[in-house]
This record gives structure tokens, sequence and C-alpha cells, in this order.
């Protein structure tokens, strides 16, 4: 029996509106959303130097993705892998239990 459904990929050419990079590791091409009159999603964009000549580096706090080597700095304040600040009631480790059965803290006597 033949398979049913259209194949999204069946003529080699990537989907209406998706990245044109194919990710040979995956055997199809990335289906990220591109910008409008852009070839290639974000992350894909060094692939076509023609297009775009800004350098794009691994992310200091999470090197699963990349960021624009000029814009590093504004990056960095608002990437979701910054360790956020936290609250005014938070102590640390306040539930751990104590490290030697016979240790009492010293503001407990």
């Amino acid at each position: 029996m033949a398979a049913s459904g259209p194949m999204p990929h069946a003529t080699g050419f990537p989907a209406e509106g998706r990245c044109s990079y194919y990710v040979e590791k995956k055997k199809r091409f990335c289906r990220m959303v591109v910008a409008a009159g852009k070839r290639f999603c974000g992350e894909h964009a060094g692939a076509a130097e023609e297009e775009d000549t800004r350098k794009r580096i691994l992310c200091p706090l999470d090197p699963k993705h990349t960021v624009y080597e000029d814009q590093l700095a504004k990056h960095l304040k608002k990437c979701n892998s910054r360790e956020k600040p936290k609250p005014d009631f938070f102590i640390q480790d306040i539930n751990a239990g104590l490290k030697d059965e016979t240790e009492i803290p010293e503001q407990l006597v």
C-alpha cells in the first residue's frame, strides 16, 4: 500500500518560509522559520557568507546557541542561560541538614 499524506521534502527543496540549510546528520532541511527576505534562519546564517558578513560566535553562557559577535554584550544581559538574581528570602542550603549529627549551629544554642 502507498503511504497516505504528502511527504514534506519529497522534491528536495525546503518548505516555504523555512531555512534552506540542509542538515546532513538528519538528512533533511532545517525546519526553523526565516525572516522576510532571508534564506537561512539565525542559527545557519553563517552558512551564507554572501548574505551576511557579521561573525557569529558561541554564547559563553550556553554553547548550544550562537550570537553575533558585535551584539555579545547586549545578548549576555538577556540570555536565558544567565544566572538570575536570587530573591531576598533565599538562603543557600537552608534545608540541607547538618553535615555531622553532632554539629549544632550556633544560632540554635
